[in-house]
């Protein structure tokens, strides 16, 4: 048998029960509907699209700024420096005067040099004017007419004594007389020849004598043209290395190194750019700038000041290899109208070896690196934050490139990403215009890409 209970309440303490479980059931619903107001609003998170591109890889080398042409000018004769007719760091013109050393004592030199001349054309006309020959040849002449006499007086003489006209006595003496007259024609001869080779002999003197001395006349006059320097081409001079009232010119032991080396002009417009390359691109290289390569030189500015960059495009390539560097020597040229930049800068040189179709790019601040690896949040269409692991590859201008992991029109985020954990919420707004406009043009750092020449296979 089951025993039932009832409690009886009295009528008031029902009614009071029922008033309390109402009460408690609207305490309960303002609680929640409070907590419900307080609910933090989701974290702002900015994002841009994931786009597709063509990026140019770029190599990244270090270049040193050379003059084109560089001319040392050095005092050729020896002698005190008298004048200076250029301002120090100034341009210069082809032609221009720059330096004149004393030329007194050149044109001295030159003075003798002509007097020297003139006394030698005398003496030659002297040697061409010569008789000597001509009185040789007559005395030669007369020694054979007396010769053919005493010849003829001999002959006659000794018809005479076959007749018994005359002595023995006078056909010795006409003989005697012949043989005199025979050796005189022989010494007349001898002294003929002698007078045709002195002739000669005198004449090849004095025109040896004319000649040396037109050499000197030659010579002191180019000397004395060496007592003024002229700019051999045009450019920007550098400050003199010694002054007017010092003495210049070649050492004792002359030699290129022993010549007094009074300035320094170098071409600045354009100017050269050299880089070193591994010697394993020397093949991609060469067809490159054989292809007239462009590149582009960047300078910081420094002091808050705006860097700038020099167009420019490769011009040669060096004909031998370091040894100790196994590098070879890229040359480009850079109009440098302006005359900004100097030899001896270092300057980075962003050169494009190749580029890449329809590469993803996102903003380079998008890619967060872990331990893990490269990865990139995004917001799907529900606004929910998630993390993607990516294959980053290299940065162009601002840009990251992407091998995988991202679609094009995929929203990264770029900013609140300390914020932005995986599956939270988020409210995404377009980033801010200096970061949705990144593009080719950006300011931004251009590596070395995949392998390319210059500082190859770097990644940022």
């Amino acid at each position: 048998m089951v025993l039932r209970l009832r409690m009886r309440m009295a009528p008031g303490l029902r009614r009071g029960l029922a008033l309390a479980a109402v009460g408690a059931a609207w305490i309960g619903g303002c609680s929640r509907a409070k907590q419900a107001a307080q609910a933090p609003p989701p974290p702002v998170v900015s994002v841009v699209e994931a786009r597709r591109m063509t990026v140019p890889i770029m190599a990244e080398p270090i270049g040193t700024t050379v003059a084109l042409q560089e001319v040392s000018v050095r005092a050729r004769v020896r002698g005190f420096l008298k004048e200076m007719h250029f301002a120090e760091g100034g341009e210069v013109k082809k032609g221009q005067l720059l330096f004149v050393i004393d030329e007194e004592p050149f044109k001295a030199e030159l003075a003798a040099a002509k007097a020297k001349l003139e006394q030698a054309e005398a003496s030659l006309k002297k040697a061409q004017d010569s008789r000597s020959r001509e009185v040789a040849a007559a005395q030669r002449a007369l020694s054979q007419s007396l010769l053919d006499l005493a010849k003829v007086e001999e002959r006659r003489e000794e018809a005479l004594f076959q007749r018994k006209a005359t002595s023995v006595e006078d056909v010795e003496r006409k003989r005697a007389i012949r043989k005199r007259d025979a050796a005189q024609v022989d010494a007349d001869q001898a002294s003929l020849e002698q007078a045709n080779a002195d002739y000669g002999t005198a004449l090849l003197g004095a025109q040896a004598d004319v000649a040396y001395a037109k050499a000197q006349v030659v010579n002191a006059e180019i000397e004395l043209g060496y007592c003024r320097m002229m700019s051999p081409i045009d450019g920007r001079i550098g400050l003199a290395k010694v002054k007017p009232g010092n003495l210049v010119g070649p050492a004792t032991n002359a030699g290129m190194a022993d010549f007094s080396e009074l300035a320094v002009i170098r071409q600045l417009d354009p100017i050269g750019v050299d880089v070193q390359v591994a010697s394993a691109y020397l093949e991609q290289v060469t067809k490159l700038v054989a292809a007239g390569l462009p590149i582009e030189i960047y300078r910081p500015g420094g002091e808050g000041r705006a860097g700038r960059r020099f167009p420019g495009k490769t011009t040669a390539i060096d004909n031998s290899i370091d040894e100790t560097t196994s590098t070879f020597r890229v040359r480009s040229e850079v109009p440098n109208p302006e005359k900004m930049i100097l030899p001896g800068e270092y300057v980075k040189v962003d050169v494009k070896v190749g580029e890449v179709g329809d590469a993803v790019v996102v903003p380079q601040q998008a890619v967060i690196e872990t331990q893990a690896g490269p990865t990139v949040s995004i917001v799907d269409e529900r606004n929910k934050v998630a993390v993607v692991p990516v294959k980053a590859s290299f940065t162009y201008n601002g840009l990251r490139v992407l091998e995988g992991g991202i679609r094009p029109g995929q929203k990264v985020i770029v900013e609140g990403l300390q914020s932005a954990r995986p599956g939270t919420t988020v409210r995404p707004e377009p980033a801010p215009p200096e970061i949705a406009a990144v593009d080719a043009q950006a300011d931004g750092n251009a590596p070395a890409g995949k392998g390319g020449p210059g500082q190859a296979g770097r990644k940022p």
